[in-house]
């Protein structure tokens, strides 16, 4: 398994996440999208059904789980929690290339995420020579922030 897309309310499920059966498979995908979607929640379910973004203290517990994502795009609730999103992404995911994180709530506010610093994030965690610098791009604007990496 590559690639896993699966709805935020699914993917924080303790039942999911922790499920050791799985951790293995987990440590193998390199795709993961987890963002709003029409599927049908079962009834047994119903707890789950508004949890329709990536809480802000999942972040960490993502990268220890899933940690060859090289493409990620994550729905979370607010710009304080894409910016905490994005700052544990990139200094914990060696091998990321790709990360769009949009946001359930509509924000006006400026953000930090010029090319610089996305180049600076990464050489503090990484070594200097883990990006090229001329491959960075970052687009947003108030309802999602998107980093390419190479």
């Amino acid at each position: 398994m590559i690639d896993l897309e699966i709805s935020p309310s699914y993917l924080i499920l303790p039942e999911f996440i922790n499920n050791r059966c799985l951790i293995s498979i987990f440590k193998q995908i390199k795709m993961l999208t987890s963002i709003k979607s029409n599927l049908h929640v079962p009834s047994n379910f119903a707890s789950i059904k508004n949890n329709l973004y990536v809480p802000s203290n999942f972040t960490s517990k993502l990268v220890q789980r899933f940690p060859s994502l090289t493409d990620i795009e994550l729905q979370v609730l607010s710009f304080d929690d894409c910016v905490s999103a994005i700052d544990i992404l990139l200094s914990h995911l060696k091998n990321l290339s790709h990360l769009k994180i949009n946001l359930c709530r509509v924000s006006l506010r400026d953000h930090p995420f010029s090319r610089n610093y996305i180049i600076d994030k990464r050489r503090q965690a990484f070594d200097f020579n883990i990006i090229d610098e001329y491959k960075v791009t970052v687009r947003s604007n108030e309802q999602y922030v998107e980093i390419r990496l190479s």
